[in-house]
């Protein structure tokens, strides 16, 4: 990690998080003019969505055809899967199945089945009850949906390589324990940006990639009010070291078409370890990880924010039985003993937790796809959602970032770009 040097850059990105990382490596590989600045208010990179997940590689099986969710999952699966063997990060392509354990769900997991198809997701297949227990003795259920193509990796040590990639390039920086306070962006000066500690960063452009605090940056940077953020806090329990061999792949239950969250999932790990999550309860601060964590700010956004109790109001249900199971590890385990009935209690650990990041407008519905914005003065481009599978996306997300920032703020693979004039900012996109 660099010192401030106070020169200015081309471009500088907001978020060391694996989107923004990924970002500033894609900008260096394609435009050898370009210099680039990483700032992350915390003091080491990756440290919340990116470092804190399942560690899943998904295929693309749950999202809407057409959209970009879909388009770049499937794509950066692909990509996920050539940079890991390309760079000797470990991964494995354990599988997945989703299990259907009562009948209404058979509706909704050949659903999933007709999405999947769509998207071009690599080998699915349904299986019935009998072909599961071939598979995963352990296992009960009446039908699944088999994705061989899906995969496990740490995904905190790709966002790391990343990170090595763009700073080899000798065009880049990274300053963490910069906490972005001010964004000044104007069409002729450029953008400058105020850290809390009142140090500055200034560039010509400025993409946004900051997670959680999305919504937060985006609006200091010109963005629209909404969506806003929610912190959902998810816990993760593990299967002692004597009863990993409980299963082999992925097993995820059918999940709510309702909401993004997919169920309490058995998840092995690359380092050997099996997970038993996560949950989802909505969490009183954007960084919170534990169910006693309050930030004052951020419980206060929400509980203005129409849009939270209109969801909250529409499903009491689902939200106490997600609370519950955050305070009670028998409900949180009895999720997975729906399809894996030989699973006791006595075989789990304590785990640990991880926040993710759900964006919702004002009329409480949750938005289901990536989100990417124009801001202020043709200068700025802010990724407004990107939740998972952002991380197995992140490297088909970045190709996209700056496809549409080359678009729009005219960049060119070509030495002298910087000694023409800036786009006026009435062409910009809204």
């Amino acid at each position: 990690m660099s010192a401030l040097s106070g020169k200015e850059s081309d471009v500088a990105i907001v978020g060391g998080g694996i989107v923004g990382l990924a970002t500033a490596r894609e900008i260096v590989s394609r435009f050898p003019w370009a210099s680039v600045t990483v700032v992350e208010k915390e003091k080491d990179l990756v440290p919340h969505q990116t470092s804190h997940n399942s560690g899943v590689i998904h295929a693309g099986i749950y999202y809407e055809p057409g959209s970009a969710m879909a388009k770049l999952c499937v794509d950066g699966a692909r990509r996920m899967y050539e940079y890991c063997e390309s760079n000797k990060l470990p991964y494995e392509r354990v599988g997945k199945l989703i299990v259907a354990t009562a009948e209404e769900e058979l509706p909704i997991l050949k659903n999933l089945y007709e999405r999947a198809t769509a998207n071009k997701v690599q080998g699915i297949e349904l299986l019935d009850g009998h072909q599961v227990q071939e598979l995963e003795p352990n296992v009960r259920c009446l039908q699944a949906l088999h994705s061989p193509n899906t995969g496990i990796v740490d995904y905190a040590a790709v966002g790391r390589s990343y990170a090595r990639d763009f700073l080899h390039s000798g065009r880049g920086e990274i300053h963490t324990n910069f906490e972005v306070k001010k964004i000044d962006a104007d069409e002729n000066r450029g953008v400058e940006l105020t850290s809390q500690r009142n140090e500055t960063v200034k560039a010509k452009w400025l993409i946004t990639c900051a997670g959680l605090h999305s919504d937060y940056v985006a609006r200091l940077a010109g963005g629209a009010k909404g969506p806003t953020v929610l912190p959902f806090r998810g816990n993760y329990h593990e299967l002692k070291p004597e009863y990993r061999k409980l299963v082999k792949r992925n097993i995820y239950p059918v999940p709510d078409p309702k909401f993004p969250m997919v169920g309490v999932h058995l998840t092995p790990r690359v380092d050997g370890r099996v997970l038993i999550g996560p949950n989802s309860a909505l969490a009183l601060s954007k960084e919170g990880y534990a169910f006693w964590n309050l930030n004052i700010k951020d419980a206060l956004t929400f509980a203005a924010t129409k849009g939270l109790w209109k969801l909250v109001l529409g499903n009491p249900k689902i939200v106490f039985q997600e609370i519950w199971r955050d305070i009670n590890i028998k409900a949180f385990v009895g999720e997975a003993q729906r399809y894996c009935p030989s699973l006791k209690v006595e075989h789990t650990t304590k785990g640990w937790a991880g926040v993710h990041a759900v964006a919702i407008d004002d009329t409480g519905k949750i938005i289901g796809d990536f989100l990417f914005e124009s801001g202020k003065a043709g200068r700025v481009l802010n990724v407004r959602n990107a939740p998972s599978p952002a991380c197995t996306s992140s490297l088909a997300i970045a190709t996209t970032v700056v496809d549409r920032a080359a678009r729009e703020f005219d960049w060119k693979n070509e030495a002298d770009i910087l000694e023409r004039e800036p786009r006026s900012a009435s062409s910009a996109g809204g």
